[in-house]
């Protein structure tokens, strides 16, 4: 594995999404020393895990940031139209797939589906192809 990814394919292995790993940062820290970036160890591009880590392994701190939003609270009103909020939703349940978002939303399966097929415009009108109750 390329050293430069190892941040990404580290928060893929975890079951993050490919774009929070993406948005993420990380920091090394050997021992006691303070962190890093990533970026800031080597230039090189092909350089390998293996070829950075193997001598200093068993003393390496690998520290991920992950990109927040702000509280929904602190957003500014003009932040909440209709179409903020549906594009924030769509991106989540394109993220996630609905095992995942099953476990992080106390939401019914039924309701779930329905918010789907509607934010992700499985109706042609863009409507939902039929009542929440019929799911």
């Amino acid at each position: 594995m390329l050293f430069n990814q190892l941040i990404e394919m580290a928060l893929l292995s975890l079951g993050y999404s490919h774009s929070s790993a993406a948005q993420a940062k990380g920091l090394i820290q050997v021992g006691k020393w303070n962190p890093v970036p990533l970026s800031y160890v080597t230039d090189a591009p092909d350089a390998t895990v293996a070829d950075m880590l193997q001598d200093v392994y068993h003393v390496v701190t690998l520290k991920i940031q992950l990109h927040s939003c702000p509280k929904l609270e602190d957003l500014p009103p003009e932040q909440w139209s209709h179409t903020t909020v549906r594009n924030a939703l769509k991106d989540l349940l394109k993220d996630m797939n609905q095992s995942s978002l099953a476990k992080e939303c106390p939401l019914s399966q039924h309701l779930r589906i329905y918010m789907s097929d509607f934010l992700l415009g499985i109706g042609k009108t863009g409507e939902p192809p039929c009542p929440p109750e019929a799911y």
